[in-house]
C-alpha cells in the first residue's frame, strides 16, 4: 500500500477496471436480500455512539474506514476543501481494489 501523504495525489492515476472473474467476493460477510425498503445490514447496534463503533461492528479494514470518515465529515475538516476529501477516497478505493485483487479482508 502507498504511503498517505498530502502530497500522494500528485501523480495519482486510477486503477485500471477489474475485470468481473478477478473481482472477488468478499467471504466474511453473509449477503442479505433487499426489496429496496430499509434491510438489517442498515441497522446501528446500540452501542454506536461514534462512527468508530460502526467502523468496528461492520469489521471495516483500515483503507475501508477511512473511506467511511472521510465521505461522512466531507468538507468540514478545518484546513482542507472538499477535493481534499474526494481524493483521499479516491486514494483508499484504489488501495481496496488492490487489496482485493489480492484476497485480503476489505
Amino acid at each position: 500500500m502507498a504511503k498517505w501523504s498530502n502530497s500522494a495525489f500528485k501523480d495519482w492515476h486510477p486503477a485500471p477496471p477489474l475485470e468481473p472473474s478477478t473481482a472477488l467476493a468478499p467471504t466474511d460477510r453473509a449477503k442479505i436480500s433487499s426489496d429496496g425498503a430499509s434491510t438489517s445490514y442498515y441497522a446501528l447496534p446500540d452501542h454506536a455512539d461514534e462512527l468508530r463503533h460502526l467502523i468496528s461492528h461492520k469489521s471495516m479494514s483500515k483503507s475501508r474506514g477511512d473511506i467511511f470518515k472521510a465521505c461522512y465529515r466531507m468538507g468540514e475538516k478545518a484546513g482542507v476543501d472538499v477535493g481534499y476529501d474526494l481524493q483521499k477516497m479516491k486514494f483508499f478505493i484504489d488501495d481496496l481494489i488492490e487489496m482485493n485483487k489480492r484476497g485480503e479482508h476489505l
